[in-house]
């Protein structure tokens, strides 16, 4: 489930009211308390960011050198541009769901955008290295 849920974690109520021995339970919904620190939720997010920065620039580096000479254009070189663009979609659609939720300290987005996240990740060619880790926050 992309909800959050986790076995041993403690919960915590939104919108006011307390959990007192006597008198009706709190009010507001229940939300799963943060899996991480903040601190290791920024951490997260600068190792993210930076594994999407340098993706996206390495690979953006190899689809130029293979548009500009010529003499790259062979059918092999061509099967790794082909490796080198599924790539760069991972980097720019793929990590942008994770590194926007580690910023925010948990998942983000509701249950499509965890549907999209492991979509995007198959549809790219990456299903065996990146998986939907919405059920980690």
């Amino acid at each position: 489930m992309c909800s959050g849920n986790r076995s041993g974690g403690r919960d915590y109520w939104e919108g006011g009211g307390g959990a007192g021995a006597e008198g009706p339970g709190p009010t507001g919904t229940l939300s799963p308390a943060p899996l991480f620190s903040p601190g290791t939720y920024e951490r997260l997010a600068g190792l993210i960011g930076s594994i999407g920065l340098l993706g996206a620039g390495n690979n953006v580096l190899v689809l130029i050198l293979y548009y500009r000479f010529q003499r790259l254009r062979t059918p092999t070189h061509l099967f790794l541009v082909s490796i080198s663009f599924s790539d760069l979609l991972v980097s720019l659609f793929g990590v942008t769901f994770t590194f926007i939720s580690c910023l925010r300290n948990g998942w983000a987005w509701d249950t499509v955008g965890c549907v999209w996240d492991g979509f995007s990740s198959s549809l790219f060619e990456k299903s065996s290295s990146h998986k939907c880790i919405c059920d980690a926050f």
